[in-house]
């Protein structure tokens, strides 16, 4: 009876032994790593995906993770630092100051990822915490920086890159082993209170904008009809210069052709310049003479009675 005991209480022994060392056989998921403590002392490799063989429960400690996992932390409101970012000013934002000495509400949302899952999880501090100051931090260094016009409009993606970057820098320098993956800039506004005059200064830059593309978009206009005209009146001036010069070219021409010929027959020539010069000049006498073939004519006679016609008669200016 004793020995069945003894055997049966060795069996109980053998399996709540078995049962305990089976605690230390541990499952990682697809999407975990596993951190585990050993007697207190961090393994310096985390467990990777897999079935793994450790100590029984109470020696070693583990902590699962899921690298992959990208988080989200929401900066720039009043309490805590997973609020949701609003989508209408509120008056819960922080108001941060801009370059030009102006008040805007401004949140923004860090995304980030666990990159060494033991500086994780053995941070000096709260890495939500380390990252929320990191960020507001790099929020008001970065809106420092630039306009209100700047940042309620163009300058937006700008300010978040350099945010992303100082974050990071930040988190390296802290030793938080996180990446931060992307950094939204969330609603940037004026504060509530001021709000409508915003507004209404942003309506004035608006139309001051539009008034500035018209005026540019009139001078283009001025500008392409001034440089039309001006290619029409060169194209004219080009082409009358043209002409002029063919003229000239053939005046030249006839020129050189006459003299060339008269070289040859002077006697020629001057006949042929005399008759042309008659053909020229007898259309502007008042009368005609018909003479016979051969018959010499005083010309001089022809001139006199023009010049008697042209002169008045005195007896007929008498009083």
């Amino acid at each position: 009876m004793k020995r069945s005991i003894r055997i049966a209480a060795a069996l109980g022994l053998t399996l709540g032994l078995a049962g305990y060392l089976l605690t230390g056989l541990t499952v990682i998921q697809q999407d975990e790593v596993g951190v585990v403590r050993r007697f207190g002392a961090v393994l310096p490799e985390p467990w990777e995906p897999g079935l793994h063989w450790g100590l029984p429960a109470g020696l070693d400690r583990l902590d699962r993770l899921k690298p992959g996992q990208t988080r989200t932390l929401a900066v720039g409101t009043r309490g805590s630092q997973g609020a949701p970012l609003a989508q209408a000013p509120s008056a819960d934002a922080e108001d941060v100051l801009t370059g030009d000495l102006n008040l805007v509400s401004a949140q923004a949302i860090v995304q980030y990822r666990v990159l060494k899952p033991v500086d994780y999880l053995f941070a000096a501090r709260s890495v939500d915490e380390a990252l929320a100051a990191a960020a507001q931090s790099a929020l008001t260094r970065a809106l420092a920086d630039r306009s209100i016009d700047d940042v309620l409009t163009t300058g937006r993606a700008e300010v978040a890159d350099r945010m992303l970057r100082s974050i990071q820098g930040q988190a390296d320098d802290e030793g938080l082993g996180v990446s931060i993956r992307a950094v939204r800039l969330g609603r940037v506004a004026p504060p509530v209170p001021v709000a409508p005059a915003f507004a209404d200064a942003a309506r004035a830059r608006s139309d001051l904008r539009q008034a500035v593309t018209r005026a540019e978009e009139y001078a283009e206009r001025a500008r392409a009809d001034a440089e039309g005209q001006a290619r029409e009146i060169s194209d004219r001036a080009a082409a009358r210069f043209d002409r002029l010069v063919q003229v000239a070219k053939g005046e030249a021409d006839r020129f050189t052709k006459v003299l060339v010929e008269s070289r040859k027959s002077l006697e020629a020539t001057r006949r042929r310049l005399y008759l042309e010069t008659l053909a020229t000049l007898l259309p502007r006498f008042h009368r005609k003479m018909i003479v016979a073939p051969g018959q010499e004519i005083d010309i001089s006679l022809i001139a006199d009675d023009n010049r008697a016609e042209a002169e008045p008669d005195p007896a007929t200016n008498r009083p």
